[in-house]
């Protein structure tokens, strides 16, 4: 076993353009082919349920795609609920300074727990959940606002509840069980106003009507966390062959070493990556006589040979190391941050410990 050593510096060239790492929603141990099958087996269950161990990372999914979105539906929300303050102006003109203290109390707090919530919580299920309760909360006050008027047209005034309904359900993005918490709350305080306010007829009526928004809301509520779980789960699908197909890529499939491409992209952002100017050493391990291991006992075994000292050398690298099967029977390794003398030590211990091995051929 030959061994060479070449000592570099960091160069103190700037880099105009980094390339930001993309983020994977698997981590290198997930990549198993037990974590596909799970996840092929939920994209094909009518329900696409989460595996239990992705679930926190659903819900980290769920957040860095849904946040924005919720976040300007409540107050896209708040403010339509201010804008019906004109509406019950006409409609409900003994109630309106209660309608206007009403109405400027809610919205200013779901504002002030909107602002709060998105600014300081990262609890997707949380801001999932903000919208249907402060709807429903709403849909309570407002029905006593209905139900205080002495106004004639207060009957036909209630038929506006399924706006409730739809704001509630509509933009649930996470989660299915808040659309039916929120529906059955709201559907309660609308059939209770309008036993209050209607005739038996009339209530048939609006209940014909209000039956169907309510369903169609639920579909489509059901249809949006589906789709949400669907999604993440082919996401999942993705990262995992994206995984790997780097591995393919950047690895030596004999010795599960960087191969050469990799090992210089590698050398290259650790070189970059220093904070301080300081030495580096490149080694150069190169197996001696390997064409007659070859020769002599077929090329099994030479591959053999070169597993066992891929795995030796791999064992008396540190972390931030870079060791590659750099072509053939020769290995290359990075060591950043390492003076020529500490080097030569690595590369005698490397060289002892290849020596000590011993390879048995049946």
């Amino acid at each position: 076993m030959t061994a060479d050593l070449r000592v570099g510096e960091k160069s103190h060239s700037s880099i105009t353009a980094q390339h930001k790492p993309q983020q994977h929603l698997l981590k290198p141990s997930e990549c198993s082919l037990k974590n596909r099958s799970a996840i092929e087996q939920a994209l094909a269950n009518h329900n696409a349920p989460i595996p239990a161990h992705f679930q926190q990372a659903f819900l980290d999914f769920q957040y860095q795609q849904q946040r924005f979105f919720l976040r300007r539906i409540n107050y896209i929300a708040q403010l339509v609920f201010l804008l019906y303050f004109f509406a019950d102006c006409i409609i409900l003109p003994d109630v309106y300074l209660q309608s206007a203290l009403l109405r400027l109390s809610c919205a200013a707090a779901s504002l002030l727990a909107c602002f709060y919530l998105f600014k300081f919580k990262k609890d997707i299920l949380l801001l999932d959940m903000l919208l249907p309760v402060s709807t429903a909360l709403s849909m309570a006050l407002w029905m006593l606002l209905l139900l205080r008027s002495h106004s004639p047209w207060a009957s036909s005034y209630i038929y506006a509840s399924v706006i409730f309904i739809l704001t509630a359900n509509l933009c649930i993005q996470v989660r299915f069980k808040p659309a039916l918490y929120s529906t059955a709350f709201i559907g309660l305080s609308a059939l209770a106003g309008a036993q209050q306010l209607l005739s038996p007829q009339e209530a048939l009526l609006f209940l014909l009507t209000f039956s169907p928004i309510v369903l169609f809301s639920l579909y489509i509520s059901w249809s949006s966390a589906l789709s949400a779980r669907r999604n993440f789960l082919r996401c999942l699908l993705d990262d995992w062959n994206l995984r790997r197909f780097e591995n393919l890529a950047h690895t030596d499939e004999l010795t599960q070493l960087y191969n050469r491409r990799q090992f210089v992209h590698m050398a290259e952002r650790r070189i970059h990556e220093w904070p301080t100017p300081a030495s580096s050493c490149l080694l150069m391990l190169d197996v001696d006589y390997f064409k007659k291991i070859n020769d002599a006992y077929g090329h099994d075994s030479g591959d053999r040979v070169l597993q066992v000292i891929a795995g030796t050398a791999r064992k008396e690298m540190r972390q931030s190391d870079v060791l590659a099967r750099f072509g053939g029977e020769e290995f290359i390794a990075l060591l950043p941050e390492t003076h020529i003398q500490d080097a030569m030590i690595i590369a005698e211990r490397i060289r002892q410990r290849i020596q000590q091995e011993c390879l048995q051929l049946k």
